[in-house]
């Protein structure tokens, strides 16, 4: 996040502003934690329609933001778009709810940094400590960057999400190929699969396989032709990224075959795809997959992390939150007191997992990162029926806007049915803490503080 007033230069094209959405979007990480979580907790062999579901939804929802994104101030964050749209109590409120989704996720992504990098370090250096070491080291790191204002090189990201991709597509052409004993089928795609088990939690875990499309629109101020080359990139990478999940995903599935994919997740959701590298591909590529989910939750928990501050440091600045967390560090010029803020809380709540004997993926990461989920699904649902009230107020073409309400209205409808959904099947990811089942009330608690707070500065 810059804090520069300097004019934007408008030099990115469509494929630049896809780019960047596509690498936020983590595809190994969404394939192999998110995506296997979804296997055995979701809609087991369905999971690849789950993708496509999400996807459709996500695109209806992107036209409406698009559309509206000409006439927000406030770099594209969807509290920015439900207080234009509804007004500043539920703008309000949505920023609050949006620092829990970010908070969760911090502390969902640390625990998977824990798992993955044990795994890889103990299959590959001999090395074998417990994973909440791991998160600590990953804490750590993430919280130095953080208060130094150290971002991971642009170029170092683009380099591992090419090669994410690719060995993802290797994977794809080893198991499609003709001479592999991979029983190919589209079991997948068929209405008992797709509705089978928990339809609900693979949505879940499909829609925050999406996480941070949306921030296409804070390159508006710098893209060639603005909102429309903004719009372009939105959808085609939301296109881009739902078909190669659900493609990636598809072939896992046909690794196993789709009726013992599930008994094959419940082995180890952790490593299911890593055991189809390991049976269709070289071991040189396993090596490689495994350090590549390592390094890819790293740089999640960093944009998560950054995130999750930016938020807090612009509250602290609107006088939302305690003015200290507003601050811009004397030298670095960082958000240091924000950032030292949500790293004690994933440390704290990172050990407390660990003193429960927490599960990192089964119980952590699925909690968290449902969670997030439903906060953002929900934030994405207000968000689009905050399109719904400018579409009614804006002038224009009469058909051109009718258009624009009736996606707008399919949005809303789809991502509150997701919402209910994930509500519904939530107690499935809580692992052994049945506490957690109550964490959604954190939801609407966040919401209340919100709004009550900017009714108090009204």
């Amino acid at each position: 996040m810059a804090y520069s007033d300097l004019a934007p230069i408008r030099s990115l094209r469509t494929h630049d502003v896809f780019f960047m959405v596509v690498a936020a979007a983590a595809p190994l990480a969404a394939v192999v934690g998110n995506g296997a979580l979804g296997v055995l907790l979701g809609n087991g062999a369905g999971m690849p329609s789950s993708y496509l579901i999400a996807g459709l939804v996500l695109i209806l929802f992107a036209v409406g933001f698009v559309r509206m994104s000409p006439h927000v101030q406030g770099g594209g964050a969807f509290y920015a778009y439900i207080r234009h749209g509804l007004g500043r109590y539920l703008g309000a409120a949505a920023a609050f709810v949006a620092i829990v989704v970010y908070l969760a996720m911090v502390i969902g992504s640390a625990a998977g940094f824990g798992f993955f990098a044990g795994l890889f370090a103990t299959e590959n250096l001999g090395i074998d400590l417990p994973w909440w070491l791991w998160a600590g080291v990953v804490i750590l790191i993430v919280a130095v960057l953080g208060y130094r204002e150290v971002a991971l090189g642009a170029r170092l990201l683009s380099v591992l999400l090419v090669l994410e991709v690719m060995i993802l597509v290797a994977l794809m052409i080893a198991v499609f190929s003709p001479s592999s004993s991979a029983p190919v089928s589209l079991d997948s795609f068929v209405a008992p699969n797709i509705f089978s088990g928990s339809l609900g939690i693979g949505l879940m875990f499909a829609f925050v396989s999406f996480l941070g499309f949306e921030s296409a629109a804070i390159y508006s101020d710098e893209a060639r032709d603005g909102h429309v080359t903004v719009g372009r990139a939105l959808v085609a990478a939301v296109v881009f990224i739902s078909v190669f999940y659900a493609l990636a995903m598809w072939c896992v599935v046909c690794a196993f075959g789709a009726d013992k994919v599930v008994a094959a997740a419940a082995e180890n959701p952790g490593t299911l795809v890593f055991r189809a590298f390991a049976q269709y591909t070289h071991p040189a590529l396993l090596v490689a997959a495994e350090f590549l989910m390592a390094t890819s939750a790293l740089a999640a928990t960093v944009a998560l992390h950054n995130a999750g501050s930016r938020y807090l440091f612009a509250l602290g600045r609107e006088g939302m939150l305690p003015a200290g967390l507003g601050r811009l560090h004397a030298r670095f010029q960082s958000p240091h007191v924000a950032s030292l803020a949500v790293s004690c809380i994933t440390l704290v709540a990172t050990a407390l997992f660990a003193a429960c004997g927490a599960d990192p993926l089964l119980t952590v990461l699925s909690s968290t990162f449902g969670l997030a989920a439903l906060g953002i699904i929900l934030l994405q649902a207000v968000t689009s029926l905050s399109v719904i009230f400018f579409m009614s107020r804006s002038k224009g073409h009469t058909g051109a806007r009718l258009i624009n309400l009736v996606i707008a209205v399919l949005a809303t409808a789809g991502l509150t049915s997701a919402a209910v959904l994930v509500l519904a099947n939530y107690d499935t990811l809580t692992g052994d803490l049945g506490i957690l089942n109550h964490a959604p009330w954190l939801i609407p608690l966040a919401a209340l503080i919100g709004a009550a707070i900017a009714g108090k500065r009204a």
